[in-house]
C-alpha cells in the first residue's frame, strides 16, 4: 500500500468512526458499543484485568474517553492508580474525552499512532490489530513496543472479534478479519505472557486482550 492508499485508509476510517459513533448519546456506544452497559462491562472490564500494577496507560484509539473513565474506576477497586492517556484520529472525538475527562485533559491527543511521536514512554498501552492494514500489523505493534512502551512495559492488544462467525464483517477489507488472537500473533512471530478474557452470553461474543513485553513483540 503505498503513501496515498494508506493516508486514504486512514481517512476512511476516521470518518466513518466518528459517523458512527457520534450517532448515538450513550458514552459506551460512542465508544464503539452496541446494546447495554452491561455488555459494555462484559467486553471491555479484560482491558482493565490486564493492567496488574499502577501506572501510566495510553489507550490508542480513544474515542470519547469513556473506556479510560471505566479502567480507572475498574483499577482503583482493585487498589491500583492508573495516570490516563489517550490517543485518536477524531478531533471531535477527542474534544469529548476532554470533557469527560478534565483533570487529564493535556493528557488526550489527535492523532495517529502510525506515525504519532509520543512525549512520553507509558506502562500499558492499549490497542487493536485492525487500526492498520493487514500488511501492516507487524511493524505497527513494533513500533508501539519500541517507541512507547516504557522498558517494563506492556503492550495490551485487544480483539474485540473473538470467535466471531463473521469477522469479515467488523473490519476493512485492507483489515485481518481475526477471530483468534492468540493465533494470529503467532503468524506475526509475537508471544503473549498472558491473556484475559471477556464474555457476552446475549449474543455470545467475546473479548481477548493480549499482554506482551517489549521482548515478545521485538524478540530476544
Amino acid at each position: 500500500m503505498d503513501e496515498a492508499a494508506l493516508a486514504a485508509y486512514f481517512e476512511k476510517t476516521r470518518r466513518m468512526l466518528e459517523e458512527s459513533y457520534l450517532a448515538h448519546s450513550e458514552p459506551w456506544r460512542q465508544s464503539g458499543m452496541s446494546g447495554p452497559y452491561q455488555r459494555w462491562v462484559s467486553l471491555r472490564k479484560p482491558v482493565a484485568d490486564a493492567v496488574q500494577r499502577s501506572g501510566t496507560f495510553l489507550d490508542t484509539g480513544c474515542a470519547n474517553g469513556y473506556l479510560l473513565e471505566c479502567l480507572l474506576l475498574w483499577t482503583a477497586e482493585r487498589g491500583l492508580h492508573i495516570e490516563a492517556h489517550g490517543l485518536d484520529l477524531s478531533e471531535r472525538q477527542v474534544e469529548l474525552a476532554r470533557r469527560r475527562l478534565p483533570h487529564c485533559s493535556a493528557n488526550l491527543h489527535v492523532g495517529n499512532a502510525w506515525d504519532w511521536t509520543p512525549p512520553q514512554r507509558y506502562d500499558f498501552v492499549r490497542t487493536e490489530l485492525c487500526y492498520v492494514p493487514a500488511a501492516l500489523e507487524r511493524a505497527y505493534l513494533e513500533r508501539l513496543a519500541q517507541d512507547f512502551l516504557a522498558p517494563d512495559g506492556r503492550l495490551l492488544v485487544a480483539n474485540y472479534a473473538e470467535s466471531h462467525s463473521e469477522p469479515e464483517k467488523t473490519v476493512f477489507p485492507e483489515n485481518t478479519p481475526i477471530t483468534d488472537l492468540l493465533a494470529r500473533l503467532e503468524q506475526l512471530g509475537m508471544r503473549p505472557e498472558a491473556h484475559f478474557d471477556g464474555y457476552d452470553p446475549i449474543k455470545g461474543r467475546r473479548t481477548r486482550v493480549a499482554s506482551l513485553t517489549r521482548a515478545g513483540v521485538l524478540g530476544g
